[in-house]
């Protein structure tokens, strides 16, 4: 890189950083607030937030898709065809979500009752707020595909900010309840969509093009185009949170939100690695599209190196901060338990950047090769969570919850291995192509390999 796209990356990655902390603190604040609730609320609270992670992961793959559509744009018509299948896509999210709804309005005792919640609305909320989860994303990945990293950082503020607001607003005028919090949380991502689709700039389609547009588009393609990005994206969403919805069903309800305050501040650290990767993937992207080699990989990696190793330090040697500046002294308990957190997701994190840099590249076969540990990983939690939760039925056991989190930690080193393998064999794969194509006859990517 030269030092002029090293002062745009980094003046570009500053601002997404500084969006994206003052958001994510604002996200981390709005649990000042949430953990006045009952431990029993705050822990169920806390589990459809991870929920809300889960619902989310086919939008990284719209997010991925939009993002290489709004990079490789050429003309006006590109921009019409972007939004035709935005329209199409949100008329299938809202026909689902009734789907959804209805399914989970005619069992929801059970659901209740299996997730340890205060009550089904928590979980209507959590639905409501997921149809927004699932839409929003392709209003970021246009807005990051054209660089416009400007309004895409201010959309993604903006999520925080209001939810730590409209959580202030409902817990000190109203009731301490899973409820208010989950309206918090779907205001914010209202409003994020909201200001994304303001700024996205594509046409506007009549009314009367609305419908007609899910026939229109070309469906296999997309499809063609959204199942690896997804799956790609959605493999360290999973690893992200998958293990707190294994710990809400399984571990003592009452104990639960000392886990899942634990769990927040070591999660930070992934999503402090986001504003560095979303200014990294429509770089590749442009580089593959043009053939020009390019250093941006190695250069974030390295970057989110330094942050992993700042924020082990940060929690081996103080990993009471934390906790104090937002939780009450009978959180404190979980003390012991930060530091390992934070150790765990730290392979996450440099896992985060390679599987990015997989899907900028367009590998698409490449990546369902991602999937073999994540499944494992998930199998195992399943398995082994229920004994681990044996250990500490009676009364909090602080080592049993670290068993857990150690747990964590092994699956992310394997997954960031796996990757790193990975990554390998496609550099390998392109230099091997490369060298098999004369100079003057090095085509850009078609429509087949750059999907």
């Amino acid at each position: 890189m030269s030092e002029d796209t090293k002062a745009s990356f980094l003046r570009q990655s500053g601002w997404m950083a500084i969006a994206t902390a003052i958001g994510g603190a604002a996200s981390f604040a709005a649990h000042i607030f949430a953990k006045d609730m009952p431990k029993e609320e705050y822990g169920g609270f806390t589990a459809m937030l991870q929920l809300l992670n889960l619902i989310a992961i086919p939008a990284i793959g719209l997010q991925a898709v939009f993002a290489v559509k709004a990079a490789q744009r050429k003309t006006e018509a590109d921009d019409f065809r972007m939004a035709r299948e935005q329209w199409a896509i949100t008329l299938v999210v809202l026909a689902l979500a009734v789907m959804v709804f209805i399914v989970a309005r005619l069992n929801g005792e059970s659901l209740v009752n299996a997730l340890s919640l205060p009550s089904w609305w928590v979980l209507a909320l959590t639905l409501c707020a997921g149809i927004f989860a699932l839409l929003m994303p392709m209003m970021f990945g246009v807005l990051q595909g054209r660089q416009n990293f400007l309004w895409l950082g201010w959309a993604l503020l903006s999520l925080g900010v209001l939810r730590l607001a409209a959580m202030a607003g409902l817990i000190r005028t109203h009731d301490e309840t899973a409820i208010n919090g989950m309206i918090a949380v779907a205001a914010g991502y209202v409003l994020a969509f909201g200001m994304a689709l303001s700024t996205a700039k594509l046409p506007r389609l009549e009314p009367a093009e609305w419908l007609p547009s899910v026939t229109r588009i070309d469906w296999r393609d997309l499809t063609k185009r959204f199942l690896p990005l997804s799956i790609g994206g959605g493999t360290v969403i999973f690893m992200m949170s998958v293990d707190m919805v294994v710990v809400q069903r399984f571990f003592d309800e009452s104990q639960t939100g000392y886990y899942a305050a634990a769990g927040m501040i070591g999660r930070a650290l992934i999503f402090f690695v986001g504003p560095m990767v979303a200014v990294m993937f429509p770089k590749i992207v442009k580089s593959q599209a043009e053939q020009k080699p390019t250093d941006v990989l190695r250069f974030t990696l390295l970057l989110t190196a330094g942050l992993c190793a700042v924020a082990i330090i940060l929690g081996v040697t103080v990993p009471d901060l934390p906790l104090r500046m937002v939780y009450d002294e009978s959180f404190l308990k979980a003390t012991p338990l930060v530091p390992w957190f934070i150790a765990a997701m730290a392979p996450l994190a440099l896992t985060a950047v390679l599987v990015n840099n997989i899907l900028a590249r367009c590998k698409s076969n490449s990546v369902y090769l991602l999937l073999g540990v994540p499944v494992i990983y998930g199998g195992m939690l399943w398995f082994v969570g229920p004994q681990i939760a044996d250990q500490t039925a009676s009364e909090f056991n602080v080592h049993a919850h670290i068993s857990m989190v150690q747990l964590i930690g092994m699956g992310n080193l394997c997954f960031l291995a796996s990757t790193v393998i990975l990554t390998w064999v496609v550099n390998q794969e392109e230099k091997l192509r490369r060298a098999q194509t004369p100079p003057d006859e090095n085509p850009l990517p078609d429509e087949a390999e750059a999907h």
